[in-house]
């Protein structure tokens, strides 16, 4: 769901307000938030706290929480039935719900040094109204947007289960998953790193782009850059300005004629327990960065990546056994028994081009 949902919003006409938020969970049990004038760490901080407030009875609305700033900005959150002992109340979090089932949160707070104090928290009948609008609007829209997005998903398994069929070999099955990549996310340059655990390094392996090329067998040590970060921890990163990131690893900036990195999307290629590699998305078109739903494609992406890897590489480890120390060939030419259904046994045969 984009941000405009809320930022199209005068929320100083619409009510006596300054900042809104909105909290919804996701599929994956992760959370999307949007805000305007609000903070998501302050926004986080709330949730954490809603547990102990929000207590939902069979058959009835959930009840908003309270929250009084601090002097030393600070939130604190109390229940409804608490509301005389905080009469300076200045904002509430309402659970959205449908069908008896909480999808997310509302956030409401005011200046206290502008607007007067919100006291409407002992009428239910307002605020089980109000929670019916805004728990029907926000889960329409979030179901929408939801829907459009699983279509995108499949849509891209879709063309890169069919380059996994078609493709001749790893380099050109990795090239084509990042040039899937780089269009889907609307990114310059996008690459696939390969780790080799014999060096501790990653290898450029697929890249493309206007460094893309020069990229090929470039390496740097495993702990090193954005990449290096994302392999070790095993969690995708999102930095959208480089310049701000302590792990930017510059020699790579270097070895690419100064190409002006803006921002960068990486996500672990892991198996398991086994580090394969790093999926790099580079400086996203538009304004606004790489979002969470790059992230999610990302690593959604990154599992068929690091399968396709694996099993390029078993099979040529079992073709590689069966040609040097079964047959005593060490390459293709004169092989008089290609495996068809090998790869470089099949260009040797004029099957692929």
């Amino acid at each position: 769901m984009s941000a405009s949902v809320l930022s199209s919003w005068d929320i100083n006409q619409l009510l006596p307000v300054d900042a809104l938020g909105v909290s919804l969970n996701g599929t994956a049990g992760d959370h999307h938030r949007f805000t305007i004038n609000m903070q998501e760490k302050e926004m986080q901080a709330i949730e954490n706290q809603l547990p102990d407030v929000t207590i939902e009875e069979p058959g009835q609305h959930p009840a908003p929480a309270l929250l009084t700033s601090t002097n030393d900005e600070n939130m604190i959150v109390a229940r409804p039935i608490d509301h005389e002992l905080f009469p300076a109340a200045n904002g509430f979090a309402l659970p959205l719900t449908h069908q008896g089932s909480t999808f997310g949160t509302f956030f409401l707070l005011t200046d206290t040094g502008q607007n007067e104090p919100i006291e409407v928290f002992s009428d239910k009948t307002l605020w089980a109204w109000f929670s019916d609008v805004l728990s029907s609007l926000f889960y329409n829209t979030w179901n929408h947007h939801q829907h459009i997005e699983k279509e995108q998903f499949f849509n891209l398994y879709e063309t890169i289960s069919s380059s996994l069929c078609y493709a001749g070999d790893l380099q050109e099955l990795l090239t084509a998953i990042i040039s899937i990549i780089v269009a889907e996310i609307s990114s310059e340059e996008g690459s696939i790193m390969l780790y080799n655990d014999e060096t501790n390094e990653l290898e450029f392996f697929s890249a493309i782009g206007e460094t893309g090329e020069g990229l090929i067998q470039c390496h740097f040590p495993a702990d090193q850059g954005i990449a290096g970060k994302t392999l070790q921890d095993g969690t995708p990163i999102v930095v959208n300005d480089v310049t701000k990131c302590p792990y930017f690893y510059n020699k790579i900036s270097d070895s690419t004629n100064n190409f002006p990195y803006q921002s960068i999307l990486a996500a672990p290629i892991i198996l398991g327990e086994e580090k394969v590699g790093v999926i790099e998305a580079i400086n996203k078109i538009g304004k606004d960065g790489f979002d969470e739903k790059d992230k999610r494609m990302m690593v959604a992406i990154s599992d068929e990546v690091g399968l396709a890897v694996k099993n390029a590489r078993m099979f040529e480890y079992v073709v590689d056994s069966y040609c040097k120390i079964r047959r005593g060939e060490m390459s293709c030419k004169g092989c008089v028994r290609p495996l068809r259904s090998w790869t470089p046994c099949a260009k040797q045969l004029g099957l692929l081009m």
